[in-house]
């Protein structure tokens, strides 16, 4: 079967939408992809399939796509650039990438004059994660954005699908519970779970971090911003300092815009100097690098409706490095540590620096948490166990 990937991003270090690719390429399918490249960009092959980029500036993609919901002139984009794609490509199914791009999808469809199925492939809660975005935030920006719009179209760009991926079971059963005309049956669950293969190619050089085995080291990698929780590790921090506690904080990621100044005021202070260490960007074939060199892993969340439709990417990193966890009360990833005794819950910041400490002070545990984490995800939190949930989306086809 020819699968036709669309996805709005430059799809070179989508991990999720890779992995997919290399599993439906695995089962003998055929893949051709539609996706964006940025002006001024070249990029490397990301495997063997036929991949067709939209070349666009970054700066009007960011545009269009922040007028979504008051010009739709990106979905008008989309729907014209994968009539083209189908017309070229004719494939015999779109595997389509987060749920504002359905629609497009089935434009695109409908004008090249073909009848073939559209697989949506959620990757978040997105009608309540566009409400946590900077870049929704503020009277005019939201009035302009209308992030709340989404509420309203959810359904409609659901309905679009024969088939709806999801992160998780909850957030399956929260839509199919939301919208009783989608059975379950049309949904098919795949976490963010690693591929072990892809997973063991480690590359990148040591951090500029010297070992101190009296130093334990806690970890964090992602997007840097207020919701994900980071300012209520910076600010547990700062009460270790003044207890002179001897952990230190490794922060890897961008940080977004609107938070810059408060993080790097926050890092740069005089109480956190040589306590907390930032790297604004990382291939993602170096992380197991720096979880050599980290003692504790933290996920720190703010518990909403995005952060519980699914575990993130980097939860499964975290524990494939044999690294203890340390994760916010979001209900998978507590499930998740709780059921595998592969770290500790919190559900506030007085509980996040008992977990600091209690992990700080006992390396027998976080061995075994370590060990725990990397049993579970080698036996069963992996592709090889979730692929034939993907396959069979097709096979009956």
């Amino acid at each position: 079967m020819k699968i036709g990937v669309v996805a709005d991003n430059e799809l070179n270090d989508d991990k999720r939408v890779l992995k997919e690719i290399n599993i439906l390429r695995e089962a003998g399918h055929q893949i051709v992809v539609l996706c964006f490249g940025f002006d001024g960009k070249e990029y490397r092959s990301p495997g063997d399939f036929s991949v067709t980029r939209i070349r666009i500036s970054k700066s009007l993609k960011n545009t269009l796509f922040f007028l979504l919901n008051t010009i739709p002139a990106y979905e008008w984009l989309w729907t014209w650039k994968i009539k083209s794609f189908i017309t070229s490509n004719k494939p015999d199914i779109l595997h389509v990438h987060d749920l504002y791009m359905s629609r497009a999808a089935a434009g695109g469809i409908r004008k090249a004059g073909v009848t073939i199925p559209i697989v949506l492939d959620l990757h978040e809660n997105y009608p309540f994660a566009v409400t946590s975005y900077n870049w929704t935030r503020g009277f005019l920006r939201n009035l302009i954005a209308r992030p709340y719009a989404w509420q309203r179209k959810e359904k409609e760009y659901l309905s679009y699908a024969s088939q709806i991926i999801v992160l998780s079971e909850d957030f399956r059963d929260t839509l199919s519970g939301k919208y009783p005309s989608l059975p379950k049956e049309r949904f098919v669950v795949f976490p963010n779970v690693p591929d072990l293969l892809q997973e063991t190619n480690i590359s990148g050089k040591s951090p500029d971090i010297s070992p101190d085995s009296s130093r334990p080291v806690l970890l964090y990698f992602g997007v840097v911003a207020e919701r994900r929780g980071i300012f209520d590790v910076l600010k547990v921090f700062e009460e270790l300092a003044r207890e002179n506690h001897p952990a230190r904080f490794l922060v890897i990621g961008p940080v977004d815009k609107a938070d810059r100044q408060r993080f790097f005021d926050a890092i740069n202070s005089e109480i956190l100097d040589n306590m907390v260490f930032y790297i604004p960007w990382i291939d993602l074939s170096e992380l197991m690098v720096y979880l050599d060199i980290a003692d504790i892993c933290i996920a720190p969340f703010h518990r909403n409706p995005q952060h519980e439709s699914g575990v993130a990417n980097k939860i499964y990193d975290y524990m494939l490095g044999k690294r203890p966890l340390i994760v916010s009360d979001c209900k998978p990833q507590k499930n998740l540590v709780l059921k595998h005794r592969c770290g500790i819950a919190y559900s506030d910041n007085q509980e996040m620096k008992e977990a600091i400490i209690k992990l700080s002070a006992d390396p027998e545990l976080r061995r075994e948490m370590g060990e725990n984490g990397y049993n579970a995800v080698i036996s069963e939190l992996n592709t090889n166990i979730y692929r034939d949930k993907l396959l069979g989306i097709y096979s009956n086809r």
